[in-house]
């Protein structure tokens, strides 16, 4: 009798800890932190601070690298560097080789979907060149229209922005770009670093400090 009641025992034991088991909370799987950058208000840019880009380490869904480092044609990235306080992060366009192909001009490209066709638009953003009146870099800044072509491009050195409107960060510049979309009811914008003096460059030093230059606070709004 005392070896019934204890298996009967044994077995409820057995049984309570197949219950607890069962009802045991599973682990919770951990949530994606990937965030989707979306256009605000009048902006037709997406991730127009570069915030997202700069969190991503120069990742982004929106912004496209136009850049081969490893082929010679110049580098883009992010930086912690930003022309206004409220966020973080700018793109940096350099070159970072004697080697590299001083023709080329990296850059960073968007192609913006809902513009209206034949409607007036101003493509804007800040430019940080340090280098100062004789440097030897530009910007160029400009938008293609869905077949490629370039509607419209400006190219402006530091000595041009002297008396441009400027950032939080004043190192920052404003450089504005109006043009009239046309057929077209998409358009990339883009900012690419054109090395306008080779002649100016000291071979055996830095290349990326003596042509590196910043883009921020990009914005696309109709007039």
């Amino acid at each position: 009798m005392k070896k019934m009641y204890l298996a009967l025992a044994i077995a409820g034991l057995l049984a309570g800890c197949a219950t607890q088991g069962n009802n045991a909370p599973s682990a919770t799987p951990a949530k994606a932190t990937a965030t989707t950058a979306m256009a605000t208000g009048d902006n037709l840019i997406v991730d127009p601070q570069i915030s997202e880009f700069r969190a991503n380490s120069g990742k982004s869904d929106v912004w496209v690298k136009d850049a081969n480092k490893s082929e010679g044609l110049g580098d883009v990235g992010s930086s912690k560097v930003s022309a206004f306080q409220s966020d973080e992060g700018s793109a940096r366009l350099r070159f970072v080789s004697a080697n590299d192909d001083f023709s080329a001009t990296p850059g960073l490209l968007q192609t913006v979907n809902g513009l209206s066709a034949n409607t007036d638009y101003v493509f804007s953003l800040y430019f940080e060149d340090r280098k100062g009146a004789m440097s030897p870099t530009e910007l160029i800044a400009g938008v293609e229209g869905i077949d490629g072509k370039v509607i419209e491009e400006k190219t402006v050195s530091a000595a041009d922005l002297s008396d441009a409107p400027h950032a939080d960060r004043k190192s920052f510049k404003q450089v504005t770009v109006a043009f009239n979309s046309g057929n077209n009811t998409s358009a990339t914008v883009f900012a690419k670093l054109k090395l306008a003096d080779k002649s100016a460059l000291n071979m055996d030093g830095n290349i990326g400090k003596q042509t590196e230059v910043r883009v921020d606070g990009f914005s696309l709004t109709a007039k």
